[in-house]
């Protein structure tokens, strides 16, 4: 490090930052990471055994094209790290009627969308979704769309590994570090100072701090909101039926429900099933992360009717992942308008693991003064209340 500081201090070593992290080193800044536990963090939203990998985004054809480069990389790093940080088992989009009705426009579009872009996703009658992915409810789902080319991330691991290759790269990775104000001059940024009472020089800050982002930035806070989402693990008595093979990453009917799932997990022996909707706002520090009663029933209701031999599984792990969602659902990567020396890297809008492989990179583009081919739609802006949350997939209840 140099004696005036680092070239660029990076906030969080989650996802967004670590492989910022990565991305500046290659270019020959001298990068510090900042986080604020052990590594990886046990409640960042990186921390989990499984996040889906998928193409599939309904008319958001931009999201699609950036999944699609992802996956390529994805692959590559299980090859660089050794290590299957990326299983791809595919994915399933199912409904219980067909896709032309109007209440599926989201599994149209993806089955429209992903021919145009010369991808073969596979179509699915009520026959052909119980024979070959038996563990759902006999012809309970009428149509369906499988998708050989997506899967999901092994996420802890990922991150995990991630930072060990930035730490070789000669990144400083501090943990224990919680980055708590910035030291401002005028109005360019000089450095951090944390909780802990330690002081970090840089030229440059990066906020990649997740569901804190809103809380060191607070004008962000009219445009960010933290919510909590209902993940369980259950334990099935014979895990055969929910093998990869049998049993990919797949969302049921999830626009209209939000359930989506996972398949076995060979080294924690469970079966992942959540629930991506609009969630339960809360503080990511003072509230408590725990999954409702009502989360639990909704879950015992969706299984009966959909996977019953997972009906009466133990439940043996529970959490809410917590999302740093933006108003309208997509990233915020930009250079802060008013202070110099400072970039936010953040609003992943429980969207943003799977984009890991080009995220990084994207926002070392914009943090050193320059674009990238996909960021320009994430830049600084002005929301309203009255802002749609724009992701197809995402449950919305009516009440």
């Amino acid at each position: 490090m140099k004696p005036s500081g680092y070239d660029f201090l990076v906030l969080g070593a989650g996802i967004f930052g670590i492989t910022t992290a990565i991305a500046l080193r290659k270019r020959g800044y001298q990068v510090g990471v900042l986080n604020p536990d052990h590594l990886p963090h046990p409640l960042a939203a990186s921390t989990d055994i499984s996040k889906a990998v998928r193409m599939e985004y309904g008319s958001d054809t931009e999201y699609l094209k950036m999944a699609a480069e992802c996956m390529e990389v994805w692959l590559q790093w299980n090859e660089r790290f050794q290590y299957p940080m990326y299983h791809p088992v595919g994915f399933l989009l199912l409904t219980p009627d067909s896709i032309e009705s109007p209440e599926f426009s989201f599994e149209l579009n993806c089955w429209q969308n992903l021919q145009l872009h010369n991808f073969q996703p596979q179509r699915l009658d009520q026959d052909q979704i119980s024979q070959r992915f038996p563990a759902f409810k006999h012809k309970y789902y009428r149509d369906g769309l499988y998708h050989a080319q997506g899967g999901y991330a092994d996420a802890g691991k990922a991150t995990e590994l991630l930072c060990e290759h930035a730490k070789t790269l000669g990144v400083l990775v501090h943990e224990q570090a919680t980055a708590q104000s910035f030291t401002i001059k005028g109005d360019q940024v000089l450095g951090v100072q944390t909780k802990e009472g330690e002081k970090y020089l840089a030229d440059h800050v990066i906020v990649c701090a997740g569901n804190f982002t809103p809380y060191l930035l607070p004008e962000l806070q009219p445009y960010f909101r933290v919510t909590g989402h209902p993940v369980f693990h259950l334990k099935p008595d014979d895990p055969t039926s929910f093998l990869a093979e049998n049993f990919p990453v797949f969302g049921a009917d999830i626009s209209n429900t939000g359930w989506y799932g996972f398949p076995y997990h060979p080294r924690e022996r469970v079966v992942k099933i959540g629930r991506h909707s609009l969630g339960l706002q809360l503080h990511p520090e003072h509230d408590p992360r725990v999954v409702s009663p009502q989360d639990h029933r909704d879950l015992r209701e969706f299984l009966k009717n959909a996977i019953p031999e997972l009906a009466r599984a133990p439940i043996v792990n529970t959490r809410l992942c917590c999302y740093t969602d933006t108003l309208d659902g997509h990233y915020w990567i930009d250079r802060h308008p008013q202070i110099k020396g400072l970039t936010v890297g953040s609003g992943g809008s429980g969207h943003g693991f799977k984009m890991g492989p080009i995220i990084g990179n994207m926002i070392a583009d914009v943090a050193t003064g320059g674009t990238h081919q996909w960021s320009s739609r994430y830049s600084w802006r002005d929301l309203s209340i009255d802002t749609v949350q724009k992701e197809e997939a995402r449950y919305k209840p009516s009440h």
